[in-house]
């Protein structure tokens, strides 16, 4: 094996799970996988991968064809084929991945759900935790789960697993045709990693790491302002990290709108809101304001619709469904930590 296995790691030093959009049926998202899979060498390496299209065999096959005979300390391929009961390993594959490593192949339950694709993932990683060996996740891939689950709980299955291997030191990448995706999925996931690998045919892959995966922005969860208090002082709140950096959020915040809007979404308890309902409880909280001009409804919801919720959607806050006419909130702590004191700062 060479030691070009380093060719697109060394470009996402500091991220622990990255997007991978790629087109599924050409040949740059194989070795692109391998790759991130081989950040050390395989002896030193465990490998889960989640497979949910193609057969355990045949990701096996991938590694071989583009990382040599040398196999992971550890694999554990997940196969999470709806109605597929054949494609595991055959014999012969069997027996020479006992002899170069540890291999074996699992089913998810019969009729399995998003929660127990969830669960099988953190128990197989929780297993791994204490072994010498860096562990590194394959899920092949996002397409796949959002063509079978509701796009909101794979959302949230997303962040939870994203979550789970940041505290656990797991390096984990997801594959996405983003062909087969709409737009504004793909810009709701974008910043639920640490960094996007994107494959375009004019210039091959363009590697992204987020701002906040070197030293990042981050503020403190209660309302004092941030830096307000010497990190020698004991009764400093803990930092909350942030998804983006200072200049987007002085550009979310330049408009007064909405400001309101965010300080509208962070304190309600349903993340799912009628774009009527919306306009009507942001107008009467800038009616209740004396700092904030009264607008006719139609204009608040043109510049909602039109400004504020694209502007909030293009950076992963909202998800904007314009079918059904609803608003999706995604949690952010340390968005909302920040709001907390920019809100208590105008509003007292």
């Amino acid at each position: 094996m060479t030691e070009s296995y380093q060719s697109l790691n060394e470009h996402l030093t500091e991220s622990s799970t990255i997007l991978l959009l790629a087109p599924s049926d050409g040949s740059p998202d194989d070795p692109a996988c391998i790759d991130l899979l081989t950040r050390e060498p395989p002896s030193e390496t465990n490998v889960l991968s989640v497979t949910l299209s193609a057969s355990p065999s045949d990701r096996l096959s991938i590694w071989r064809r583009e990382s040599g005979e040398e196999l992971p300390a550890r694999t554990v391929i997940f196969d999470g084929r709806r109605g597929e009961t054949e494609g595991g390993l055959s014999d012969s594959e069997a027996e020479t991945a006992s002899e170069r490593g540890s291999t074996s192949v699992r089913r998810f339950p019969d009729h399995a759900d998003l929660h127990d694709i969830g669960l099988a993932i953190a128990e197989q990683l929780g297993a791994w935790r204490d072994t010498d060996e860096v562990t590194v996740m394959c899920l092949h891939s996002l397409t796949t789960l959002f063509a079978s689950y509701d796009a909101d709980r794979v959302i949230s299955l997303i962040a939870s697993l994203n979550d789970l291997c940041d505290t656990r030191d797991v390096v984990a990448h997801h594959h996405v045709d983003s062909g087969e995706l709409d737009a504004e999925t793909v810009t709701t996931l974008r910043p639920l990693y640490d960094a996007i690998l994107e494959y375009t045919p004019e210039v091959g892959w363009i590697p992204t790491e987020r701002e906040e995966a070197a030293p990042a922005p981050s503020f403190g969860s209660t309302t004092p302002p941030p830096g307000g208090r010497a990190k020698t002082d004991p009764d400093r709140p803990e930092t909350v990290p942030m998804r983006y950096s200072f200049d987007t959020l002085l550009d979310l915040l330049s408009s007064p709108r909405r400001r309101t809007l965010l300080y509208y979404l962070k304190n309600r308890s349903e993340d799912e809101i009628p774009i009527d309902e919306l306009v009507e409880d942001v107008r009467d909280i800038e009616r209740s304001l004396p700092v904030r001009d009264s607008s006719p409804r139609e204009k608040v919801r043109t510049e909602l619709r039109h400004t504020h919720l694209p502007k909030l959607r293009d950076v992963g806050i909202v998800r904007y469904d314009t079918g059904s006419e609803t608003v999706h909130y995604t949690v952010n702590q340390g968005l909302e930590s920040y709001l907390d004191y920019v809100e208590t700062v105008e509003l007292g």
